[in-house]
């Protein structure tokens, strides 16, 4: 998993100008595996990610995947912030 990733992540430097902030495995990978970080991103579980596969995640801000049950969301300052669902994101 780690070898495919950072395939992507220089893939992903090729095509791509903003530098991932988070990649996000399926939540079952993301428990059996155990990783909060790797090569320095965050890494968060996100059941829309199939098993065996991740996904990065970049952008300027926005949606981010979830963590300890809660949503993640960037913002345009590059920091994650965790939200419940009646807080409003601004």
């Amino acid at each position: 998993m780690l070898a495919n990733i950072r395939v992507a992540l220089e893939s992903h430097a090729t095509e791509c100008c903003q530098r991932p902030k988070a990649i996000l495995f399926n939540p079952g990978n993301h428990a059996l595996i155990g990783w909060d970080e790797v090569l320095g991103l965050p890494v968060l579980p996100d059941e829309r990610v199939e098993p065996k596969q991740f996904r990065l995640v970049c952008g300027d801000h926005g949606w981010g995947g979830s963590h300890e049950g809660k949503t993640v969301w960037w913002t345009a300052d590059g920091t994650a912030h965790h939200v419940d669902e009646e807080q409003e994101v601004t």
